[in-house]
C-alpha cells in the first residue's frame, strides 16, 4: 500500500453531518462504469435507447437455472479488486474533463454497501478504497472517507460533501457510489428471500454492479472570478435534499404508508424553495420489486397537490440493474448528461431512493444556464 493510501486518513463518516450548511452544490462533472458502459458518454447513449447488458451468470438458483445479472465483461477479477477497478474507471471518467486540479485538496466521499449487505467492516471498505486510489495514483484529502449507508445514503452524502465545503481549502468534493450484487453470499440471501428476477418470479431485481463518480461544488448564481466558481453557472444544481424513516417493510411486516418517503420529497421541495408545481420529473429507484414502485406512487399522491400534473417518469436500473449504494450518484451522472440535451426530461425535478431498512431520500436536480 502506498503513502498516500494509508488508513491513517480513512474516516467513516456518521451518518449526519455535525453542521449541515444549506449550500446549493454543483455538478462540474460526472463518471460512470457499469453494465452498458464503461464510461458516462457510453453509458448515456445505451441509456437513452433503453438498452440493457442482462445476461445468464454462473449463479443458479435451487433449481440450477442460472441467474441473470447486470454485469461487466472482464472476468480476470473478482472480489475487492473488482470494485476498486470500476470506482477507478468512474472516477478517471469523471476528471477526464478536469484540468489544474489539486486532488490532495479534494475530499472523497465513498457512499457503499451497507455492512449489515455486505458483510463488509471497516478493514474492507479501506481496502477496496485504497486499491481505486492506487490504481489511480492519486492522492485525495485526508478528510476522505466512507458513508456506508447503501441507496437512500444519498441525501446524507451530499449533506456531508456541504459540509465539507465549508472547509477553508476545499473547494470540490468528489462523490462516489460503488456497489456490487455479484458475488456468491449475496446472490444465495437475495434467492432466499425471493427477491431475484428468476423464473416463476417477476415480482423480484436484477443484480448488478457499477460505479458512478460526481464531481460537486458550491453553486454560483453571480458573478465570481473564481475559475471554479465561473465553471459551475452552467450546470445541472442540486438545490435541496432530504431524508425520512419509513416503518413499513419488504416483508410485510410492517405495512407500508410511505410516509418516509413523503417526508423526504417535501424536505427536499422546502430545501430548494421552489414550488412542488415547479417540478417536471422524478427519477425512480424502481428495480422490479412492486413494494418500491408502490411506495413511490403513494408518496407522490400524497405531494401533489389538486389538479397536480403528472410527472414524467425516469428509470435506469431497467438498463444498469440494481446496483445498489451506486445508484444515487449514477443518477446524479446520467442526469447530469441527459438535462443539457433535446432529451431532457425538464429543467426542474427530483430523484428517489429507498432502503430495505425504512432509509428514504430525494434530492432536487435544477438546471443553470449562465
Amino acid at each position: 500500500m502506498s503513502s498516500m493510501t494509508k488508513n491513517s486518513f480513512w474516516n467513516r463518516f456518521s451518518a449526519e453531518p455535525i453542521h449541515t450548511p444549506s449550500t446549493m452544490l454543483a455538478i462540474r462533472s460526472a463518471g460512470l462504469c457499469c453494465a452498458v458502459g464503461y464510461n458516462l458518454e457510453a453509458a448515456t447513449c445505451a441509456m437513452r435507447a433503453n438498452m440493457d447488458h442482462f445476461q445468464q451468470s454462473d449463479f443458479k438458483t435451487a433449481q440450477h437455472e442460472r441467474v441473470l445479472v447486470a454485469r461487466l465483461d472482464d472476468d480476470d477479477v473478482w472480489g475487492q479488486g473488482r470494485l476498486a477497478r470500476w470506482i477507478a474507471f468512474a472516477i478517471a471518467d469523471c476528471l477526464s474533463s478536469v484540468d489544474e486540479t489539486d486532488f490532495a485538496k479534494v475530499p472523497l466521499v465513498w457512499l457503499a454497501p451497507e455492512p449489515e449487505r455486505s458483510g463488509a467492516d471497516s478493514d474492507w471498505y479501506a481496502s477496496v478504497f485504497s486499491q481505486a486510489v492506487d490504481q489511480l495514483n492519486l492522492q485525495f484529502h485526508p478528510r476522505s472517507g466512507v458513508m456506508p449507508l447503501g441507496r437512500a445514503g444519498l441525501a446524507s452524502a451530499l449533506k456531508q460533501a456541504a459540509a465539507l465545503l465549508e472547509l477553508p481549502d476545499c473547494e470540490q468534493v468528489l462523490l462516489v457510489g460503488a456497489d456490487t450484487y455479484l458475488n456468491a453470499t449475496t446472490i444465495n440471501a437475495y434467492l432466499h428471500a425471493g427477491r431475484l428476477q428468476v423464473r416463476g418470479n417477476t415480482d423480484g431485481f436484477i443484480p448488478g454492479e457499477a460505479a458512478a463518480a460526481v464531481l460537486l461544488q458550491k453553486a454560483v448564481l453571480g458573478n465570481l472570478s473564481s475559475d471554479v466558481a465561473h465553471k459551475s453557472t452552467s450546470a445541472i444544481h442540486i438545490s435541496g435534499f432530504g431524508v425520512g424513516d419509513e416503518p413499513g417493510r419488504l416483508d410485510g411486516s410492517v405495512p407500508s404508508k410511505s410516509r418516509g418517503l413523503t417526508t423526504a420529497i417535501r424536505s427536499a421541495v422546502n430545501m430548494s424553495q421552489r414550488d412542488y408545481s415547479a417540478l417536471e420529473f422524478r427519477v425512480s429507484d424502481q428495480n422490479g420489486e412492486s413494494f418500491f414502485s408502490r411506495e413511490a406512487a403513494n408518496a407522490i399522491t400524497r405531494v401533489t397537490p389538486t389538479g397536480g400534473n403528472m410527472l414524467k417518469l425516469i428509470t435506469i436500473t431497467d438498463c444498469i440493474g440494481e446496483v445498489g449504494a451506486a445508484t444515487g450518484p449514477a443518477m446524479l451522472a446520467y442526469m447530469s448528461k441527459i438535462m443539457f440535451t433535446p432529451a431532457s426530461p425538464g429543467e426542474c425535478g427530483f430523484l428517489h431512493l429507498a432502503n430495505d431498512t425504512g432509509l428514504r431520500c430525494a434530492v432536487i436536480l435544477q438546471r443553470n444556464i449562465a
